[in-house]
């Protein structure tokens, strides 16, 4: 059983169930109400419960392979909650203000940044990054990194939307400003170029997280 799995590997890092929801961001109690089958985790519960213990969410959900437990050490019980911003609170975002610019609740997702990072992280919508990024993966991007050639980047294009695609230099202006592109992965996606409309990167993915289940 999941939850048996979920207790079994607890005991083996040494971990009480405090521990375990300190790091997940949940209560004790729901650490004994997935040990005892209550109730599963999903989402990004179950990433950083993986991601704690020191195995996979596969492992965890299915039981399949037993994790080598040599080779794969649980996470340090550390990292800062920031937020999911919409594409369109990501859209308002600007280099002289950080995420608590934008409107509005958010829901909180932990990653291993800095404390005064201003990453947030966003869900992904539509289908022009497929097949590598599809709808309901969750990225974490950092204004403050500056792309390189490849990177995928967050940013707008004039409306009230960020978009997110791949980032690709090619060269510059007379007056010294850059030209790029943004790149889907999906080619039934039109490319958008900088020196035909005007395009402002919002900052840098640093990681991307894939779900078995899909955000509703």
């Amino acid at each position: 059983m999941q939850g048996d799995r979920i207790r079994k590997i607890r005991g083996r890092r040494k971990l009480t169930q405090q521990q375990v929801a300190d790091s997940v961001h949940v209560t004790k109690a729901t650490v004994s109400q997935w040990e005892n089958g209550i109730y599963s985790p999903s989402g990004e519960n179950l990433y950083n419960l993986a991601k704690t213990l020191g195995v996979t969410a596969e492992w965890l959900l299915s039981g399949k392979g037993d994790p080598d437990f040599n080779n794969v050490a649980p996470a340090p019980l550390a990292g800062r909650n920031i937020p999911v911003l919409s594409y369109v609170q990501a859209g308002s975002w600007h280099a002289h203000e950080d995420y608590r610019g934008a409107d509005g609740d958010y829901e909180y997702v932990t990653a291993d940044v800095e404390d005064d990072s201003k990453a947030f992280a966003v869900w992904i919508q539509g289908s022009s990054m497929t097949p590598e990024f599809n709808e309901g993966d969750l990225i974490i991007v950092d204004p403050d990194v500056i792309p390189l050639p490849g990177d995928f980047v967050v940013a707008k294009n004039g409306g009230e939307e960020c978009t997110f695609k791949k980032y690709r230099p090619r060269g510059y202006k007379e007056d010294g400003s850059e030209i790029f592109e943004l790149v889907p992965l999906n080619e039934d996606y039109p490319t958008l170029r900088s020196e035909t409309c005007p395009i402002r990167i919002i900052g840098t993915m640093i990681e991307h997280r894939k779900f078995r289940r899909r955000k509703r």
